[in-house]
């Protein structure tokens, strides 16, 4: 997703390296559900959290989780019950079905296997843009509340906003009638989605499917509108656009990484940040350009965002959210 970072902050990777050091990476112990931390974004131990590459820069924040199925939780909790009816002849009350609960949890967690993600986060000094590749709000909110917790109040951070929102864009784009009409950095590939309205709205969806026809214009006449729309740019990156401004399913296309393949190790590293960022640089700049432009932010919050929404900004017309840099199965090359 990406984010507008306040000027005030970081003002040198030094000093976001040093933030990210207060909130360091850590495994589950025994009895932990869930652990977040950073690690060091080339995967070597003992190595700097924040690397510098071509003047960007890249972080990256572990997740991880010990999930206990809620089937087991519940048969030995059912156990300790039965028990206690067997034993005393009275029946747990609320409370004390509550605290057997837990207790099943804790005795079952030193059993579960651990899970964990990783979150590689882009700030691009220049522009002040903090990408992250995630199209998942909840793993997105994790980096950004830590974020917010290591460097306090002067950390300022808002949701980009353009002035036209991208399903208004879109929609102008599927409904033209010649590729003229379209932005020149961009050109439609053969996949969208199509949603009416209502309380049970029909949804249309093309997959390999030319998208320049009367039948698609027809859908969009009559009120459908898109929520994802695959698209090109420059012939060099293809990715879907949705309606809250993400980016998905981004591939480079053939030659674009041509000559980099044989490095390796800290050279293959540097290579694969250089290339993706300044790609996907050059896209975000175009993709505003076509939405209308940025709207400046009126403000921005520096509090952690509550679960499930993120951190935002007050804008002028047509505020949007934000573009992932890509869902977490295709993720960029860095």
């Amino acid at each position: 997703m990406l984010y507008r970072v306040g000027p005030e902050w970081p003002t040198s990777a030094a000093q976001l390296e040093e933030a990210l050091a207060r909130e360091p990476f850590a495994e589950c112990g025994a009895t932990q559900q869930k652990s977040t931390g950073w690690v060091p974004p080339r995967g070597q131990a003992h190595g700097a959290l924040v690397e510098v590459v071509d003047g960007q820069w890249i972080a990256r924040l572990a997740i991880e989780t010990k999930p206990v199925p809620g089937d087991a939780v519940r048969r030995k909790t059912q156990e300790a019950i039965a028990q206690i009816e067997k034993t005393t002849g009275r029946k747990p009350g609320k409370k004390e079905v509550r605290d057997l609960r837990d207790d099943a949890l804790l005795a079952l967690l030193p059993q579960a296997f651990p899970r964990r993600a990783e979150i590689t986060l882009w700030l691009n000094p220049h522009e002040r843009w903090l990408v992250l590749d995630t199209g998942a709000q909840g793993k997105a909110d994790e980096v950004i509340t830590s974020l917010v917790r290591v460097a306090g109040k002067g950390f300022a951070i808002g949701l980009l906003q353009t002035a036209r929102s991208p399903q208004v864009a879109m929609t102008a784009w599927l409904a033209a009638e010649s590729a003229d009409e379209l932005p020149e950095t961009l050109h439609i590939e053969r996949e969208c989605e199509l949603k009416g309205s209502g309380d049970e709205p029909a949804v249309v969806k093309f997959t390999r499917h030319d998208l320049a026809t009367d039948e698609v214009r027809q859908h969009v006449a009559e009120g459908k509108l898109p929520t994802k729309l695959a698209l090109g740019w420059q012939g060099r990156v293809g990715f879907m656009l949705t309606q809250t401004l993400q980016l998905k399913k981004i591939g480079f296309q053939e030659g674009v990484f041509e000559g980099e393949a044989k490095a390796q190790g800290d050279d293959r590293f540097d290579a694969d940040v250089a290339l993706a960022t300044g790609e996907l640089s050059a896209l975000i700049t175009d993709l505003i350009d076509a939405l209308g432009g940025e709207v400046e932010a009126s403000a921005v919050t520096d509090q952690a965002p509550a679960t499930g929404t993120p951190a935002t900004a007050t804008s002028a017309p047509a505020p949007a959210p934000v573009p992932a840099a890509t869902a977490d199965a295709d993720d960029p090359p860095f």
